[in-house]
């Protein structure tokens, strides 16, 4: 009789166990199967939103170029360039239109978030280059010697890039000229790039273009012999060239003098290129109540052709009348398409953020894509 009771226990036992490792377990295995489910969802969400953006044109399908723009009258988001049968090819207008300052209109973040159907996520855009160049001036006029780095994103030096440099400068604050000069980085991924200029230069724009294998990135120095370079601003919408100018100091609204364009250089992958010859009557710089500062605006039949990646304007301003160079639109001239673009911060309740990126091409030009995307609070 023990021996049966004995049995009976050791099966009570048993299942009892069976019976709470599966209260405990089934749960568990629950929870991570959700927790699985759930985050490729949210990668599901992020990679639809990467693909809309870089693979669709939007609709209508050239939204970003028209003249009198209306970000109510998009229906669908996407960057692509609509003419181009490549993948991940960029229209440059549409990608002008996340840069916020942008005097020709830009699009609102809101507005992106909700055409990508990301109500329930928060999310930030960089256009960046596949790598840095940074120029340090060593000496200037007569002399003129910069210090050029040349790196991966993460830091690591590239050495033998070749470094083209095209310096546009004017001259007794009257005559504008441009000169140029090359070198090749060392194994820190270094060189300098020099130049003897006129002793009476007074003011310089160095543009750089860096090769790395067959990938470049343009960029541009600017040395301030004119005083507004923070505060001025450009936008390039396919044959249009805008400049905004914000009121401040020497360029208050009524003051005295007239301000005009001199002439306009196009920077591409290929070079710099002459485009126009300015003319006081033709080409003043006037205050635009609408816009709050001094504003100019001229259509270049064929300038899209040039694959322009930013302008470099030459002014002729007064008190006492002078030269003075710009560079615009900003971020593209230092190498950028996007700083930034959408929400500054992640506010995921997991701290969950994901990150995707893509090569992508713009105005002929190689940039690195960066979608940062998370769940809001």
């Amino acid at each position: 009789m023990v021996a049966p009771v004995f049995e009976h226990i050791t099966a009570i036992i048993f299942v009892s166990m069976l019976f709470f490792s599966a209260v405990i377990a089934v749960p568990a295995i629950s929870y991570v199967n959700l927790l699985y489910v759930d985050q490729q969802q949210f990668r599901n969400v992020a990679l639809e939103a990467l693909d809309s953006m870089l693979l669709s044109a939007g609709y209508p399908a050239k939204w970003g170029t028209s003249a009198s723009f209306d970000e109510s009258e998009i229906a669908k988001f996407g960057l692509a360039l609509s003419d181009s049968f490549s993948f991940y090819v960029l229209d440059p207008d549409k990608v002008q239109r996340l840069d916020v300052n942008s005097p020709s209109g830009s699009l609102d973040y809101e507005t992106v978030r909700a055409l990508l159907g990301l109500q329930d996520y928060g999310f930030n855009i960089k256009i960046t280059p596949p790598f840095d160049v940074t120029a340090i001036k060593k000496s200037g006029i007569p002399s003129l010697l910069y210090e050029v780095n040349v790196t991966f994103n993460d830091g690591r030096p590239i050495p033998n890039a070749r470094v083209e440099a095209s310096i546009l400068y004017v001259e007794n604050q009257q005559d504008y000229s441009s000169t140029e000069t090359e070198n090749s980085t060392n194994l820190l991924g270094r060189c300098t790039v020099e130049k003897v200029l006129p002793s009476s230069v007074t003011d310089y724009v160095v543009v750089l273009k860096a090769t790395v294998a067959d990938l470049a990135t343009v960029t541009s120095t600017y040395m301030e012999g004119f005083g507004h370079q923070h505060t001025t601003n450009a936008s390039i919408i396919g044959d249009n060239i805008s400049l905004s100018i914000p009121e401040g100091p020497g360029w208050l609204k009524g003051s005295s003098g007239k301000r005009w364009i001199e002439s306009i250089v196009v920077v591409s992958l290929d070079g710099t290129w002459h485009l126009y010859n300015g003319s006081k009557l033709d080409d003043p710089i006037i205050w635009s109540d609408s816009q709050d500062g001094w504003a100019w605006s001229k259509i270049f039949t064929g300038l899209s052709y040039y694959n322009p990646l930013f302008i470099i304007f030459n002014l002729s301003i007064p008190n006492p009348r002078q030269l003075a160079l710009f560079v615009g639109p900003f971020a593209t001239a230092s190498g950028y398409r996007i700083f930034d673009f959408g929400s500054s911060s992640a506010q995921s309740p997991s701290g969950a953020v994901l990150k995707l990126t893509r090569s992508v091409e713009i105005s002929g030009m190689t940039y690195i894509f960066e979608l940062l995307i998370w769940k809001e609070v």
